[in-house]
């Protein structure tokens, strides 16, 4: 019992990890609005509508629903330190498109100039602040859908321009967006560069794991009482990994590369 009640407790900790970090994002809830198309202190919103009913937290969410070109959510967050480690997240939902409808399109900026990633724009393919990887993020069977991944500003940046964006003939639905800089030592330190998984939730009994290191990773997910249930190791900067033996429900997923550990919620339906 004791050993099962620490585990829970440690579960916790994991699943509510941002409150060991400082959001920088403002208004990333999408709670105050200027007008119905106006986020309150969002730099760029093209296109949206504020939304009440189809919404991940709180009261609102921003609908996109783009007939033309490519339209752009985007806000500059300033009081960036490089060398720190930052969290991006933000939930979707696509209802409508072709499978390359939404996706992430972030930058670092060096006051006015922009700071790719991955040092240059064409390096986009393996940039996980776009697309990620110059792709589009997975529809999911149109339900909710969280994105995540961490990231350590480079040197001779001092900001960061968050953006999602919405294509062609799509429905987006853009909920709960969020910038963390991870502020603790503990935290900083275990960040793995550029972790991400994706899609979760699950819904296909697949989902991938992605750093931005070829080094060799441990990969375990744990129930909630604290047991085991999936365990492999692979090398590469990620993989596509099947769970269709693990029953539906939240989990935590547990990664290993080079003596750094990452922990997160894991969602299979």
């Amino acid at each position: 019992m004791k050993k099962n009640y620490i585990f829970t407790l440690l579960i916790t900790l994991c699943l509510t990890g941002y409150s060991f970090g400082q959001e920088m994002l403002l208004n990333g809830g999408l709670e105050d609005w200027d007008d119905d198309s106006s986020p309150t202190s969002w730099t760029k919103s093209e296109n949206l509508t504020k939304e009440a009913t189809e919404i991940h937290g709180g009261s609102f969410s921003a609908k996109r629903d783009v007939q033309s070109k490519t339209k752009d959510l985007g806000q500059t967050i300033t009081g960036i330190v490089p060398g720190e480690s930052y969290t991006v997240s933000f939930w979707y939902k696509v209802t409508a498109g072709d499978d390359s409808d939404a996706r992430i399109w972030c930058t670092w900026k060096n006051g006015a100039t922009t700071v790719y990633h991955t040092g240059t724009s064409s390096n986009a393919s393996t940039d996980v602040l776009r697309g990620p990887e110059n792709g589009y993020l997975d529809n999911n069977g149109g339900v909710w859908s969280k994105h995540e991944v961490t990231v350590t500003a480079p040197a001779d940046v001092d900001g960061f321009y968050y953006e999602v964006r919405s294509y062609k003939n799509s429905v987006t639905y853009w909920d709960d967006l969020s910038f963390v800089k991870n502020a603790t030592a503990s935290v900083k330190n275990n960040a793995i560069e550029g972790f991400t998984t994706y899609p979760n939730p699950i819904t296909n009994n697949k989902f991938t794991v992605a750093t931005s290191s070829n080094s060799s990773k441990s990969v375990t997910i744990f129930n909630l009482l604290g047991k085991q249930v999936f365990k492999t190791n692979f090398s590469g900067e990620k993989k596509d990994l099947d769970v269709s033996e693990i029953n539906s429900g939240v989990y935590v997923l547990k990664v290993t590369e080079s003596g750094k550990t990452t922990t997160k919620k894991l969602v299979i339906r």
